[in-house]
């Protein structure tokens, strides 16, 4: 397990700097070529259940969403990306396009789905974060600009009790939109969230039930999986599972010892009765109001070190909420 951070001159050498570090955490690199004007990487490691995880990125530099994913509507026909997009597959094919692997992730029209982080500065990026709190898990954070994050996560559930499967993925962008400007006031953030009804904000592949599939997190009203810690980022709570949420929010830090109180990411899984069960969480992450802390600030817990960062600037959307998230730091 390691902890990485420095600086970069664009999205494609921080792909780069990415497949660098998983080598060096024991992931085979299946394929690292040039596509378009970025560059593919293909990724799969053996986890500690004995699964086999398999995951494909892709570098952009002002690539509209055609030419990043063929099926236009899954990215969009207008905007460019600037940044890294991410999806996951059960398998490796040389011979497929990036997005199209065995197995992959798709939405309700059988058509690839992924994440991504865009707007990055294609000359210089200030700073990024590698974190790998256990041999499964793979987290990014990108200060894409000055005080501003994006995210990106992958890899095995920690589980709860004994499900099949268990790959997750997860970024600041549904890959419906990878262009859209962040800054504007419809922008909420999508790591391990559902904000948006009809979007693809996240993704599990998880055997329960006897279905195995891509579940994805897309509308508050029908998700298939969700996120319960994340949702209600709006100061007006409108839906009942705001309630988790906003106790994070009020209670930050504790009263009871003056120390930030952090939410693991629960993973419920829509089950075929309609009720959700709850399947596990990523390692080495937490949510939390970040309020009253600093980005890239560590907070203290026993022999633990874990890292703060912004999700919104500090002067965006929702006001006086900020939701953030910390990363375990593993030296």
């Amino acid at each position: 397990m390691s902890y990485e951070t420095n600086t970069s001159t664009g999205p494609n050498d921080l792909i780069d700097k990415l497949r660098i570090f998983l080598l060096a955490e024991g992931w085979t690199v299946n394929l690292f070529a040039a596509i378009g004007a970025g560059y593919r990487l293909h990724v799969q490691k053996t986890a500690s259940d004995d699964t086999v995880m398999y995951f494909n990125f892709r570098s952009a530099v002002a690539e509209t969403g055609v030419t990043l994913i063929t099926e236009d509507n899954v990215t969009g026909a207008g905007g460019t990306c600037t940044g890294i997009l991410i999806n996951g597959s059960t398998g490796y094919d040389v011979g497929e396009i990036w997005h199209h692997q065995p197995g992959k992730s798709i939405d309700s029209a059988s058509k690839s789905m992924g994440m991504c982080m865009t707007q990055m500065s294609t000359s210089a990026i200030p700073a990024y974060y590698f974190f790998t709190p256990d041999a499964d898990t793979v987290h990014i954070v990108v200060e894409v600009t000055a005080g501003k994050f994006q995210f990106m996560s992958f890899g095995m559930l920690s589980k709860q009790g004994t499900i099949t499967g268990g790959q997750f993925f997860s970024a600041s962008f549904s890959s419906y939109s990878p262009y859209t400007n962040w800054n504007d006031d419809l922008y909420s953030p999508n790591y391990f969230s559902h904000c948006r009804a009809g979007e693809s904000h996240g993704a599990v592949y998880i055997d329960a039930d006897s279905v195995a599939s891509w579940r994805i997190s897309g509308g508050e009203n029908t998700p298939e999986i969700f996120w319960p810690a994340i949702v209600g980022q709006s100061a007006n709570a409108s839906y009942s599972q705001d309630g988790l949420a906003s106790f994070f929010w009020s209670h930050a830090p504790s009263s009871y010892n003056s120390m930030a109180a952090m939410c693991p990411i629960y993973t419920l899984l829509k089950r075929s009765d309609a009720n959700y069960s709850l399947i596990g969480w990523p390692t080495g992450v937490r949510f939390l109001n970040v309020t009253n802390y600093s980005a890239a600030q560590e907070l203290t817990f026993g022999a633990e070190t874990w890292m703060v960062f912004h999700a919104d600037s500090l002067n965006g959307d929702p006001t006086n909420m900020y939701c953030g998230f910390a990363f375990l730091k593993v030296v």
